[in-house]
């Protein structure tokens, strides 16, 4: 029987993603979103695919939620406390989770007492909540799969672009588009994690390693001349900022430097998304991937794990828990 998917969230990611899941043979049976101009709309309007779906959407998780389904795909915060209630909810229905957010990857030692909650509610209930996105492949097995050649590690150092056009307003609300130099700042002493922070964690547990402390530092970036951002509608006017230069340096129990460098930023016309891997060792070794569209492939990896999270044992189940992600012609059915 064909999988039944629930769309929580209608921002540019779970607006693509029901596309793909709809040509990957999933039913779409309801459809959340918070209160604004598309509830009532049919979901196959507001995810511009050329003909309706009969599905209404509502802002009302109760009425969302009761429909029977497979799995609740969730596209709405990074963060944990935002999202807590919206898991809680789609647990006690006895619903799979899948959720795009960057910080649910590995939530299990900077948000350890919610994720025990949530992994015993998913017990408790017979269901999986887990997380994917682009930090699938590109941040996490890929590494630890070129690690696999690897006779001896001393260092293994990512340094990425990502384009904020490719993602929605929330990404560039994480990446501080349009603030002030003086806003910057003083958002960036706020003590939150990067979103990169749970990517590392995560890689740290593929590889057997354990994060004992994370070390995060944030510079903005800005430009001489305005810059148009689509994820915002609207431009960003020379000297502000149009995204964010993060650095995390991650200590671990085995002795190999992990570093992370990425810019989160609204590009130029032309400007090419990157991905690369820097592994020191014996031997040593260097991927670059270039000519990306994050905002696609955060939204194709989270479409290829569907099956996966509903076949996986009970509980809050990391990226290195599931089986290999490959290309999935069909999804589940």
């Amino acid at each position: 029987m064909a999988i039944r998917a629930i769309m929580y969230g209608l921002g540019r990611v779970n607006r693509l993603a029901t596309r793909l899941l709809l040509e990957k043979g999933v039913h779409v049976v309801a459809a959340v979103t918070r209160p604004g101009p598309k509830v009532g709309c049919d979901l196959g309007e507001v995810a511009e695919i050329g003909r309706t779906l009969d599905v209404v959407v509502t802002d009302d998780p109760e009425i969302g939620l009761s429909v029977t389904a497979d799995i609740v795909m969730v596209g709405v915060h990074d963060d944990f406390e935002r999202m807590t209630n919206i898991f809680r909810h789609c647990l006690s229905k006895g619903l799979n989770v899948l959720s795009v957010g960057a910080h649910h990857s590995y939530p299990w030692r900077m948000a350890r007492e919610w994720t025990r909650e949530l992994d015993s509610l998913a017990k408790a209930n017979g269901v999986t909540i887990s997380a994917s996105g682009n930090q699938d492949l590109f941040m996490i097995n890929l590494p630890a799969m070129m690690s696999g050649v690897c006779h001896r590690i001393e260092a293994i150092t990512h340094r990425s672009l990502s384009n904020v056009n490719n993602f929605g307003a929330e990404v560039a609300h994480v990446a501080h588009v349009g603030l002030t130099r003086e806003e910057f700042d003083t958002a960036a002493k706020q003590p939150r994690p990067s979103v990169y922070t749970t990517f590392w964690e995560n890689l740290a547990a593929a590889l057997n390693f354990e994060v004992l402390d994370v070390r995060q530092a944030d510079e903005a970036i800005t430009a001489s001349e305005p810059r148009f951002c689509h994820s915002l509608d609207r431009e960003i006017e020379a000297g502000r900022v149009i995204g964010t230069r993060t650095s995390l340096n991650v200590e671990t129990d085995t002795g190999p430097v992990m570093q992370g460098h990425y810019d989160l930023q609204v590009c130029e016309q032309g400007e090419e998304e990157f991905k690369a891997w820097e592994i020191t060792g014996e031997p040593e070794l260097n991927l670059r991937l270039k000519g990306l569209d994050s905002g696609f492939l955060t939204t194709s990896q989270y479409v290829n794990r569907i099956a996966h999270v509903i076949d996986a044992a009970p509980g809050y189940v990391t990226l290195e828990q599931l089986p290999k992600l490959v290309y999935q012609p069909k999804v589940g059915g």
